[in-house]
Formats: C-alpha cells, sequence, structure tokens
C-alpha cells in the first residue's frame, strides 16, 4: 500500500508527468485539446506545470509515494484569480479552455472551500483505491481544518467514486458545447 504525502516545489516536473499520463484519455481533456500527440507533449506539460506552480504558491499537492497518482488541491476564497493565458497553449486550446473554466467558475459554490482539481492516476494503476486514498487524504486535512471541499466529475466512475468519500452533487450536470458532461459536487465537513 503506498502512502500519500505532500509534493516537494522540486518534484514538480514528476507530478506534471503524472497528470499528463492520468489526463491523456479524459474525455473532457480530449475535448479542450483534441490531438493526441498535442496533448501528451504540449497542451497537457504547459497546461499542468502552471497549475501545479499555483497549487504550490496557494495550495496543496499531493502526491502517493510511488509517484502513481496526485491532486492539485486550491482554495477558494471568493476573490478572482489570475486570468492570464498559459504560455504553450494554442489560441483555439486557450478558447476552448477559456469556455470551460467560464462554466466551471459559474458553478463553483461562493462560500470558502477548497477545491480538488486534477485528480489522476496513472494507466496501469487506476482501478486500485489510488484515487480514493488520495482524495481522503486531503479531506482528512480539510476535515479537521472543518472546511468544505468542491470539485468536479468529469466521469460516471470518479462520480461515484467521489459519492463513496461523501460528495454530493452541487446542482446538475453542465456540458461545455460538443463536450462531455461535468459534475460539479460539494462535501461538508465530516
Amino acid at each position: 500500500m503506498t502512502g500519500v504525502r505532500a509534493a516537494e516545489p522540486s518534484e514538480l516536473d514528476t507530478v506534471a508527468a503524472i497528470l499528463v499520463a492520468a489526463f491523456q484519455d479524459d474525455p473532457l481533456s480530449r475535448w479542450v485539446f483534441p490531438g493526441d500527440e498535442r496533448r501528451r507533449t504540449g497542451a497537457h506539460p504547459a497546461l499542468f506545470r502552471e497549475l501545479l506552480t499555483a497549487g504550490v504558491a496557494t495550495g496543496s499537492v499531493d502526491v502517493t509515494e510511488d509517484r502513481s497518482a496526485a491532486v492539485i488541491w486550491t482554495p477558494r476564497t471568493g476573490e478572482d484569480g489570475d486570468d492570464a493565458p498559459i504560455v504553450g497553449l494554442e489560441p483555439a486550446e486557450l478558447d476552448r479552455l477559456g469556455v470551460l473554466l467560464g462554466m466551471m467558475a459559474d458553478r463553483e459554490p461562493p462560500e470558502p472551500h477548497w477545491h480538488a482539481q486534477f485528480i489522476g492516476v496513472v494507466p496501469g494503476r487506476q482501478g486500485q483505491g489510488l484515487g480514493g486514498r488520495l482524495v481522503r487524504h486531503g479531506l482528512d486535512r480539510y476535515d479537521a481544518q472543518g472546511e468544505p471541499t468542491y470539485l468536479e466529475a468529469s466521469s460516471p466512475d470518479s462520480a461515484r467514486l467521489y459519492r463513496r468519500l461523501g460528495f454530493r452533487d452541487r446542482g446538475p450536470a453542465f456540458s461545455p458545447p460538443g463536450g462531455p458532461p461535468v459534475q460539479p459536487m460539494w462535501r461538508a465537513p465530516a
């Protein structure tokens, strides 16, 4: 059984590689970044480096000891974030990402909470309980602080996992134009 710990800033390239592999075939990722090779070598590395840098600076990045799964947790404080474009993304990718992020922001609860973003397990290790262990680690931390958590499920399998961990649907699912459904989910502290 592998443990979970906070990622070190020096590990961000390793954690980015975990997320690149984990989200290569994710339906929502395929909608934002439709080219397989582009997703693997350009778009995902640029996106995850940016998100991980922000996660380490303002929130928490957790990783399994065996470096097979990772999650980015960011705080929702009620303040608007940085809307600077992500360097390395093409204009059409930025447009689709902007549409998706806008839809997500419109549905994210306004009250303070911790947002679990990009919970990923590398192929070959999926279905072994690592995602649940990873999320549970963060939930234990935020439950101890009395703080709620939020996330978006991008597949029926992930929604089932999150429901087992105590998350409940927060409004109806939504879809970007021509994209797959996304289910907002909320969890009060236990």
